[in-house]
């Protein structure tokens, strides 16, 4: 299974100023609920959703912008595509 990089914030403004960062700098990223089992003491539900092979770019752009965000967490097998289909 592929890992998945969640981007944790500690609150919307924050998640939303990064997604328009990393959009504006080519990196393709997803508005996606932050996984229960990462999401701690962070009362912001929110995370960005980012392939393997553009995490590297996303942690660069982070770095050059001083774009501020909680952390990074790697996760396992979270997206399941039959997860709404019952037939």
């Amino acid at each position: 299974m592929a890992l998945r990089y969640y981007i944790l914030f500690a609150n919307y403004e924050q998640g939303l100023a990064m997604r328009d960062l990393l959009l504006e700098n080519g990196i393709e990223n997803r508005i996606a609920p932050a996984p229960r089992s990462i999401q701690q003491d962070l009362s912001c539900g929110m995370s960005l959703l980012i392939n393997e092979e553009q995490i590297e770019a996303a942690r660069a752009c982070i770095d050059q912008n001083h774009a501020p965000y909680h952390r990074i967490a790697a996760l396992e097998g979270q997206i399941q595509p039959r997860r709404d289909r019952y037939c």
